[in-house]
């Protein structure tokens, strides 16, 4: 059974699943990268929300500014169309106004009211009468409707026949300024005529200083538009015009006569950043890479748990307990009669003294060696499984026309592979093999009763009948093929 002076070699067979194949491709691999490419498009897709969402507050923050700044200026200006109201009043009464009286007016109305540069009257349309005097003089004489400053917005207010916010002008005076123009019509023997104009005259950068534009110019880059009141159609008057493309804030100012167009962005922009440089965007990618790092260990630990579950450890062929799930399966298969097949049970011969000499360790070695040979001796869909200890199971599948001899040749393929010499400690160790087979549906059609059968047929094959296989029925005979037949 053994020979010395032999090469002692390790025949302990490789992990069919090593710890560190887990990235290798299949199901597990397949399924993380699904969670890495889901977590990537929610990723992706926060990452694009969140900056809408930025842009969105940002602008509304804008809106908010532009919309306080608005209030205060219409605030101011519907204020000082009050007082010019006043003096018209005053006007169409009397059918006219001395100067006296006039400066008297005028200077009550301007108390407390810095933003006003001055009154006049212009009956005609020609300027007469201004307070205060004192470096207004140059206005004195000025006609509105020759002016080519003045003319287009004095037409429009005689046309609309109410006030009008004209400018921001240069002044003859000297300064820029905004002026409220009203027309004024008096009954001269019953017929209204027109009498010409009063005018208010404002400080254009205290107006708009006081309305809050300073703070605004910190941060934003502003364009109003709209000079005489003309709207988003007329002149610039503050800034330059903003493009389309720079997804301007635009807040309408509603004014004596017209509106003003008032249009904002940030000095640096609503946001110069890419998606994917929003700040959460890096923290929820390396998330989603850990979560299909995760999920692949996962899967893949557990589809190797439950393959180990049903695994030798030591042959790393299939133990009992998948041997007997294999063996109902094909049972099943079989009784709707799409399957035969037979099951070739045995041990191993002289395996015990290879035990008693060498050690449990050489047992170990010889049994792999021997699982390793029995997978290498049968075809692809067969089934080799260690029932435990040094017994195996070897299940074939049986075609049509495969008869007792084709058996007896697969017996012998898996008796020639076990008897070859294995080193073991430097010694050459034989051992054999006795087969028993038991053949799906002739000698049973459940699982106890096909390997009850196969074990029996082995058993009287060690007493020395047929070169160590026997059958539990031989078909070429007939009938059982049990001692006393």
């Amino acid at each position: 059974m053994a020979g010395p002076d032999a090469t002692t070699d390790s025949f302990l067979a490789a992990s069919a699943d090593p710890a560190g194949g887990w990235l290798r491709p299949g199901k597990p691999l397949f399924l993380g990268l699904l969670v890495l490419a889901l977590g990537t498009y929610l990723s992706i897709s926060t990452a694009q929300l969140e900056r809408e969402r930025y842009l969105s507050e940002r602008q509304s923050r804008v809106q908010r500014e532009l919309s306080d700044f608005r209030a205060q200026l219409e605030t101011q200006v519907y204020a000082q169309v009050g007082l010019v109201r006043g003096l018209a009043v005053q006007v169409v009464r009397q059918e006219g106004i001395s100067d006296d009286e006039f400066k008297a007016i005028a200077a009550e109305l301007m108390r407390g009211q810095p933003q006003i540069r001055d009154l006049s009257l212009a009956p005609g349309f020609v300027i007469s009468s201004v307070y205060p005097d004192e470096g207004n003089e140059a206005a004195l004489g000025l006609d509105l409707l020759a002016d080519p400053v003045q003319k287009q917005a004095t037409l429009r207010a005689i046309r609309e026949d109410g006030p009008l916010l004209a400018g921001p002008f240069e002044l003859r005076q000297g300064g820029r300024a905004l002026a409220i123009r009203i027309p004024l019509w008096v009954e001269r023997d019953g017929v209204p005529r027109l009498w010409g104009a009063v005018s208010l005259v404002l400080d254009y950068e205290r107006v708009m200083r006081d309305a809050g534009i300073l703070a605004l110019e910190k941060e934003l880059h502003l364009s109003i538009v709209g000079r005489d009141a003309a709207g988003p159609g007329g002149d610039i008057i503050r800034g330059a015009r903003l493009s389309r493309s720079a997804k301007a804030v635009r807040v309408p100012a509603f004014l004596p006569g017209g509106s003003w167009l008032i249009s904002a962005v940030p000095l640096e922009g609503w946001d110069n950043r890419a998606w994917w440089q929003t700040p959460g965007f890096p923290t929820r990618l390396g998330l989603s890479l850990l979560a299909a790092l995760a999920t692949t260990r996962i899967l893949h630990d557990r589809q190797r748990i439950r393959r180990l579950a049903g695994r030798d450890a030591l042959t790393n062929l299939p133990n009992r307990r998948l041997a007997l799930h294999n063996l109902g399966r094909l049972i099943a298969r079989g009784r709707r009669g799409d399957t035969r097949f037979a099951l070739l049970s045995f041990d191993l011969d002289g395996f015990k003294p290879v035990n008693d000499t060498y050690g449990h360790a050489a047992g170990d070695l010889l049994l792999a060696e021997i699982g390793r040979r029995l997978s290498d001796s049968v075809r692809p869909g067969d089934l080799v499984a260690r029932m435990g200890g040094d017994e195996f199971l070897v299940i074939v599948t049986v075609e049509k026309g495969d008869d007792e001899h084709w058996l007896r040749a697969v017996a012998a393929r898996v008796q020639a592979a076990i008897s070859r010499p294995v080193p073991i400690d430097g010694h050459w160790v034989v051992v054999g093999a006795s087969i028993g087979i038991a053949r799906f549906p002739e000698d049973g059609d459940d699982s106890e009763s096909l390997l009850r059968r196969a074990d029996e047929a082995m058993y009287r094959a060690k007493n020395g009948r047929a070169a160590g296989v026997e059958f539990a029925h031989s078909l070429l005979l007939g009938h059982s093929s049990e001692p006393g037949d």
